[in-house]
């Protein structure tokens, strides 16, 4: 078994083109918790303008402040570490691309215009309180880069670490990695880097169990998934969806509620057919 900690809210919903109501989020929350979901990233401070869909990010996190569990939020720079602080919020992750051309895109700056930020971030957090965990896109593969040498995602972990944060994300972004490729690169930054938590975040591709098994096997501490399998980058060039929070359950690598599971499933899906999706 391995830890999971549900994206649905937040990486599952940032690619749909409709906007879900906050309430329909809170109520997709609450089914989570009903399932045995224990952890859950559940919005993004980013520009409205770029992720409409997490435009209520301070409405959701007000309302969802007294519901159990460990919430967390991801932020793209400073604006969004003071957006999300500035609420509450005391879990964040940083996204960091390896690859320069879809970290632009991404983000809408240069990666060492982020890196500048993230460097200055590390330390506002410590003096904060505030847990700041790091995530590498492209771990693997950019989808206008191509294949991302093992050198530059080791160098870019050392830097990370470098930081001084406890936890470092591995994000697959296109779903292009395949088992024995997860395994050789989570397993050459587990035995780097120690003392991180290890989370990886893994797209679908057609292998997604596979390559879930394959994390787990190398010593990842937990692993991401979305109800129904929603989410993927608007920004990396592909649409790829996220692992499936349902099927890593039935598969063994996650223990939850499969009915509540479903529940969760049936408002997404509620609100998705009347939207026409």
């Amino acid at each position: 078994m391995v830890r999971v900690r549900d994206v649905t809210l937040r990486d599952g919903l940032q690619g749909l083109s409709v906007v879900l109501p906050t309430a329909t989020k809170v109520e997709v929350y609450q089914k989570l918790l009903g399932a045995g979901v224990e952890e859950a990233q559940v919005t993004s401070f980013v520009s409205p303008r770029r992720l409409p869909q997490l435009a209520d990010a301070e409405a959701l996190w007000d309302a969802l402040r007294t519901f159990p569990g460990i919430k967390g939020a991801l932020i793209a720079n400073h604006k969004g570490y003071q957006r999300a602080r500035a609420v509450g919020v005391d879990r964040l992750e940083m996204v960091l691309a390896i690859s320069p051309t879809y970290h632009q895109r991404n983000s809408g700056c240069s990666r060492d215009e982020t890196w500048a930020e993230l460097v200055n971030m590390a330390a506002e957090a410590k003096d904060d309180g505030a847990y700041l965990a790091v995530v590498l896109a492209n771990t693997w593969q950019c989808h206008f880069e191509g294949e991302t040498p093992i050198e530059n995602l080791l160098h870019w972990a050392e830097r990370v670490a470098g930081l001084g944060v406890p936890e470092l994300g591995l994000a697959d972004t296109t779903g292009a990695a395949r088992p024995e490729e997860v395994y050789d690169r989570v397993r050459a930054v587990r035995d780097a880097f120690s003392h991180f938590f290890l989370r990886v975040h893994l797209h679908e591709g057609g292998r997604g169990l596979e390559n879930a098994r394959a994390a787990h096997d190398a010593g990842t501490d937990a692993l991401d998934a979305a109800l129904l399998g929603l989410g993927g980058s608007p920004f990396a060039g592909e649409f790829v969806a996220n692992l499936n929070l349902k099927q890593l359950h039935e598969a063994g690598l996650v223990k939850l509620n499969r009915e509540g599971i479903l529940q969760a499933e049936v408002v997404l899906q509620r609100y998705l057919k009347a939207a026409h999706l």
